[in-house]
């Protein structure tokens, strides 16, 4: 298959997403590398991750080039010393949610998004709500809340960076961030896929090709289009690769923003999000308290869900 879209952004060319051989892109990039111009060498770089015929291509050869030495920097932020992070659970009458071991991180470590089978994991957010909204928490709904504080500076990767000379580097961002986030198919899900199934109908890769519908709505659909394609074994296998590469330069942990409220995919800062921290960034918060509520928030996630299908 071979599109025949292609988006104007700004001072590069024009961009086709098409079949390539991408070994041999990678050897005319190696070119351009010798002739030391670094204008070029950054424009080639770029081009050469958009050497595919849709988005999850993009995906694939941000991967695969990683493994030839090929990184891309997308930046790095500062959980500062005195944040507070936020973890929810369903409530349980049976468990003893006052004993600091039930905030740890989860002990059968299951593979999950950001962590491979085995690997120590905390999945936290920064604010309460960006918790309720991915617990899928409805009104009435009892949880237990746990509040952590950071003890001393974390540093966390992403995909949330912006480049105001690069577009190239601000779609990657977009795109490898949207697939990072995608709701994954699961019991939990079962409601969220009931809508985005009916929404979308089946969905092939011909369906992630029009870079033109990206820049114009912001990417704001992309991740909920990405998890209706997704099935669950192959996209955390994926995911897990993502992340790995991240870690790589960020032990301490990893920032993404929320499928429910992805407005930092696009550049719009936003105070929700959230942050998986490995072994080295668990280290550095603490436990300072938590608490048995009831959920009296009129909204849920099917709400900041339907609001997204809209923009």
């Amino acid at each position: 298959m071979t599109s025949n879209i292609s988006v104007k952004l700004g001072y590069t060319e024009d961009i086709m997403m098409a079949e390539v051989n991408l070994k041999e892109a990678y050897i005319k990039y190696l070119d351009i590398l010798n002739s030391g111009r670094e204008d070029d060498i950054k424009k080639a770089k770029y081009n050469l991750l958009f050497e595919a015929s849709n988005f999850f291509e993009v995906v694939v050869n941000y991967v695969t080039l990683y493994k030839f030495g090929l990184k891309y920097d997308f930046g790095k932020s500062i959980i500062s010393k005195g944040t507070k992070l936020y973890r929810i659970r369903c409530y349980e009458k049976d468990i003893d949610f006052s004993n600091p071991s039930q905030w740890k991180a989860p002990p059968h470590r299951p593979q999950n998004r950001a962590n491979t089978k085995g690997q120590e994991a905390l999945y936290l957010g920064s604010t309460e709500t960006i918790c309720l909204l991915e617990a899928h928490i409805k009104k009435g709904d009892v949880y237990a809340l746990g509040i952590y504080e950071v003890a001393e500076d974390i540093e966390v990767g992403g995909y949330l960076s912006f480049d105001p000379n690069s577009e190239l580097h601000n779609l990657a961002g977009m795109i490898l961030n949207a697939f990072l986030i995608a709701p994954s198919r699961s019991q939990r899900n079962k409601e969220l896929f009931s809508y985005l199934d009916s929404l979308y109908g089946v969905l092939s890769l011909d369906d992630f090709v029009d870079m033109n519908e990206l820049k114009e709505k912001g990417g704001l659909q992309l991740s909920m289009k990405f998890g209706v394609l997704n099935q669950l074994d192959k996209y955390y296998n994926l995911t897990n690769q993502l992340c790995s590469i991240l870690s790589k330069e960020t032990p301490d942990g990893i920032r993404y923003s929320s499928c429910y409220l992805p407005f930092e995919t696009v550049g719009i800062e936003c105070s929700d999000h959230n942050v998986v921290l490995y072994r080295e960034g668990i280290s550095k918060i603490k436990l300072i308290e938590h608490k048995i509520k009831t959920n009296t928030q009129d909204f849920d996630y099917t709400d900041f869900l339907k609001i997204i299908m809209k923009c």
